[in-house]
């Protein structure tokens, strides 16, 4: 296992060196051309150099928070506390934002009949609900439509993302919660192989469980389930 988790990291500080190079080229000749063009400069060039360099810098950050989020669930250092949780309340707005950013995609959302309070931790979940949803976009670049529904199954409250997009392949699939590992069909695709990972460990910190179907070509839908009881109860129930 020790041997497996060092291929991991390995992976991984490749992977991130290699995801750095990119906005790193991107800063270094933006930032050449200006010096090279300073006395001749348009105002509108000069508002998308600077633009371009802004992007750049906003994939590094997101990559490194994404490397400090995966320290942070290792440590434990993130105490959870759990109290009432509007779910259908949280997707929405989970939804509404995601939308805002993306405006090249249509995002949906059909809440069930949960109840109105589920014990959770909110902030986790927002970070759970909202990687589903970035990655959604993010794997159906030229699928716009993406699926957001609850519903109650099993008493459970459930969650599913679900998008057209490149899908998965089947030999995949078992993986896709595993750290720093990547689908082939993500090739091309910056990304990290952390968040899925923090998303798990978060939803099975609630007693819950985190599951994906898809094809490739077809899109994916991934499930969340959350005991509507919170992760102590499950606890007891299981121990009793």
């Amino acid at each position: 296992k020790e041997k497996e988790y060092n291929e991991q990291q390995s992976q991984f500080m490749y992977m991130a060196s290699h995801e750095f190079r990119t906005p790193l080229a991107i800063i270094d000749s933006s930032i050449q051309r200006l010096l090279r063009s300073k006395d001749s400069i348009s105002a509108d060039e000069l508002q998308a150099r600077c633009a371009k360099i802004q992007r750049a810098i906003g994939r590094m950050s997101a990559l490194m928070e994404s490397a400090l989020a995966a320290a942070r669930v290792d440590a434990r250092a993130d105490s959870m506390d759990f109290g009432d949780c509007d779910l259908n309340a949280l997707v929405e707005e989970i939804c509404e934002r995601q939308q805002e950013i993306s405006p090249s995609h249509v995002i949906s959302f059909t809440p069930g009949e949960l109840p109105s309070a589920i014990c959770a931790n909110a902030s986790a979940l927002d970070q759970v609900f909202t990687n589903l949803l970035s990655n959604a976009v993010k794997y159906s670049p030229d699928s716009p439509n993406i699926e957001v529904w609850s519903c109650v199954e099993g008493g459970e409250a459930v969650v599913r993302v679900r998008d057209y997009g490149r899908g998965i392949d089947a030999e995949d699939l078992p993986k896709m919660f595993r750290r720093y590992f990547r689908a082939k069909t993500a090739q091309g695709i910056a990304g990290t192989g952390i968040g899925l990972d923090i998303a798990r460990v978060a939803v099975e910190r609630h007693g819950g469980s985190i599951s994906v179907e898809s094809e490739p070509g077809r899109g994916s839908v991934f499930t969340v389930r959350l005991p509507v009881c919170g992760p102590a109860a499950v606890s007891e129930s299981n121990a009793a």
